[in-house]
Order: structure tokens, then C-alpha cells, then sequence
């Protein structure tokens, strides 16, 4: 859990990067830069609709084999996140290495990264609330169960069935169709941050 806890950090810093040096382009950029970015944004933040497919995340598990990822900030424990002038510098790395695998460029990819990450965080919050409602009825069915602990562990069910409800209703949560297609892939994207990560 620590290790996507970090991985979702590093990811929300480099989209914070990202909007900065978005907000601070100019139009007389190159095609090559950040010229149109803060306009191509919706589609891959946007999660209450569908956005991957089965290509997309074959082609996000093959980029995961290569030994050096220049966006590796988003899949290992303090990647090197830098501030947005120097990231701005590393614009094209960052397509060139998005284009080798398919996607239009780095937004693109990172689209894709970004909802494995808050789908995982999902998942990860949807079992730790469903082990404290199993835990405290496994709790109340204890018969010399003290009064004011009954009081705890019913309280303890009531606000967790509540968070489990409002999880998918939130802007931020994946919506439904990706999510599953995420869980299709959970195994191999295990797996291959597993991999990456033994491998630095």
C-alpha cells in the first residue's frame, strides 16, 4: 500500500507540474511544446468516462518493460520530480517516449497511468472498508461485548457502509467501464511494477 501511496503522490506533484507549465506556455511554441495542452486535458482527466481500452493498457504494460522510463517519477519512490521550467525542458523526451508505444503523446499516456492509480486507490479503500464492516460484525456477535463497544463498532459499520456508497459517486472515482477493465489487467500491471521497481 505504501508503494501506490507514493506513486499516487508523485503522480498528482507531476500533474501539478504539468498544469503549472501548462498555464505558463505561449502560443508562439513550437507544435512540439506545450502550445495546446491546457486544451487537451479533458478527455484524460476526465474519469467519469470511458477513456481506456484493451490496447491502451497493453500498450501501458509493454512501455513498463522498458529499462528507463523518463516519466519513472510516476512508477518508483521519489522519481525525481522537478520543478515545471526544467520540466518543460523535457517536453519531447516525454512525447518521443509516449509515441514509441502508441499513444498521441505524454497526456495520452499519462491519461492512462492516472486512472490505474486512483483505480487502485479505489479498489485498496473499497477492501479496507469492506474488512471493518466484516470486523465489527464478526465483533458484535460476541456475546459478553461491553455496551459502550457495541455502541463503537455498530457506529464503525454505519460510516463505513456510508463511505463505500459515496466512493463511486465522487468526480475523481473511475467510472465503471475502465474500472473493470482495469481489474482484467491488475495481475500484470502487479506484476510489471513489481519488475519495474526490483529493477531501479
Amino acid at each position: 500500500m505504501e508503494r501506490r501511496m507514493n506513486g499516487f503522490s508523485s503522480f498528482l506533484l507531476f500533474l501539478g507540474c504539468m498544469a503549472a507549465i501548462g498555464c505558463t506556455s505561449k502560443p508562439t511554441r513550437p507544435s512540439g511544446s506545450l502550445s495546446s495542452l491546457p486544451m487537451r486535458t479533458n478527455a484524460a482527466t476526465d474519469y467519469s468516462k470511458p477513456y481506456l481500452t484493451d490496447e491502451k493498457m497493453q500498450q501501458f504494460l509493454a512501455s513498463m518493460k522498458e529499462e528507463h522510463n523518463p516519466l519513472e517519477l510516476m512508477f518508483k519512490q521519489g522519481g525525481g520530480m522537478q520543478d515545471p521550467s526544467t520540466m518543460t525542458s523535457r517536453i519531447d523526451e516525454f512525447n518521443s517516449f509516449a509515441h514509441k508505444y502508441g499513444f498521441r503523446d505524454y497526456q495520452d499516456y499519462t491519461g492512462v497511468w492516472g486512472r490505474i492509480t486512483v483505480a487502485e486507490m479505489q479498489i485498496w479503500g473499497t477492501k479496507t472498508f469492506e474488512d471493518m464492516i466484516s470486523g465489527a460484525q464478526e465483533e458484535l456477535k460476541k456475546p459478553d461485548l461491553a455496551p459502550e463497544m457495541r455502541k463503537v463498532y455498530e457506529d464503525q459499520i454505519t460510516t463505513s457502509q456510508k463511505s463505500l456508497e459515496g466512493m463511486g459517486k465522487k468526480s475523481s472515482s473511475v467510472n465503471a467501464a475502465d474500472m473493470e477493465l482495469i481489474k482484467k489487467y491488475m495481475n500484470q500491471i502487479d506484476a510489471a511494477e513489481k519488475k519495474y521497481q526490483a529493477a531501479k
